[in-house]
């Protein structure tokens, strides 16, 4: 008796499905990955329009643009504000440190704030 071998060419349905569900895994992963991605673009985004706020108003306070709307606290001088176009809140804050006042010099700490991005710097007059 002879018998014939046959021979199975292609997938199985079961191959097939496997297949399916991994492609599919894939490019779920491959698309949240770029949803975050995008989301991170625009908090760098927001974070990069604060900073270079945070730097313009520390340029506008050491070059003097600034000095007659404080507000007097009591050992520092305030000046709050906020960019209308963007809705940016800022803060400036001058404080004169006491430590050098034997040496014969005025210095101040300014802190320029802005929503969540400080920045301190150091004046001798």
């Amino acid at each position: 008796m002879i018998t014939q071998k046959q021979n199975s060419t292609g997938f199985t349905i079961l191959e097939v499905i496997v297949a399916l569900v991994i492609v599919g895994i894939s490019m779920t992963m491959f698309v949240r990955l770029l949803g975050n991605s995008s989301m991170l673009r625009g908090k760098l985004n927001d974070y990069d329009e604060r900073l270079d706020v945070a730097i313009y108003k520390t340029e506008q306070m050491f070059l003097g643009l600034l000095e007659s709307d404080f507000t007097q606290d009591a050992d520092r001088r305030v000046l709050l504000g906020t960019v209308k176009d963007k809705e940016i809140n800022w803060r400036v804050e001058d404080r004169k440190d006491d430590s050098f006042d034997g040496q014969g010099r005025d210095v101040h700490i300014y802190t320029v704030s802005v929503d969540g991005i400080d920045i301190s710097s150091t004046w001798t007059k």
